[in-house]
């Protein structure tokens, strides 16, 4: 038997991307869950999570990606299969069901540049899905920061928060990729107190 690796992909950088605003161009990986295979059973057995592979559109880090995990569905039903669901779990499921959610209103709201609070009828029908996988190739601009590695993994990047039109890291053009200023920690501690 010949096992042929020419057509393999290469190992992709392990570099992290420095922290900033990035825009980033999306990829739902199917994980064959949901009511149209696009969603990922979590290892609790009990949520449903969109995994988004999100690739940099564009500058010096263009091509990189950042995984995302958006917690969007959990079963709460007494199965047999199931371990047992207590009310502090519930309540945490529904947590991150609802924190998921949220997290995805934004990812649209940055991808058709749609103000927060804008309720129109025509924001509305953007925030509508009719399947998960709609979402392949927008683009939507998030803040990107590093973690350090823990649990035999090594460190990488995350999506911190999702960057939508009212906030002030908004770029002022399309594809521009920001770092936002930071003090540093001593500084924080090296202002005067007014009294």
């Amino acid at each position: 038997m010949t096992i042929d690796l020419n057509d393999a992909e290469t190992q992709r950088d392990r570099t992290l991307i420095p922290s900033g605003v990035y825009c980033l161009r999306i990829t739902v990986k199917p994980g064959g869950a949901g009511p149209d295979g696009c969603l990922r059973q979590a290892r609790n057995s009990r949520s449903l999570m969109l995994e988004l592979e999100c690739t940099v559109a564009n500058g010096e880090h263009a091509n990189r990606k950042v995984w995302d995990y958006i917690t969007l569905e959990f079963d709460q039903s007494k199965r047999d299969d199931l371990p047992p669901v207590g009310s502090d779990k519930l309540e945490k499921y529904r947590t991150s069901v609802r924190m998921g959610r949220t997290k995805l209103r934004a990812i649209i709201d940055s991808a058709y540049q749609l103000q927060p609070n804008n309720d129109s009828e025509a924001a509305r029908a953007k925030r509508r899905l009719e399947r998960y996988d709609v979402l392949n190739g927008l683009t939507f601009y998030a803040q990107i920061e590093s973690k350090p590695g823990g649990n035999g993994y090594g460190p990488r990047n995350y999506i911190d928060f999702i960057i939508t039109p009212d906030l002030p890291d908004w770029p002022m053009q399309p594809a521009q990729v920001i770092t936002p200023f930071r003090r540093s920690a001593a500084a924080d501690m090296d202002d005067e107190i007014p009294f």
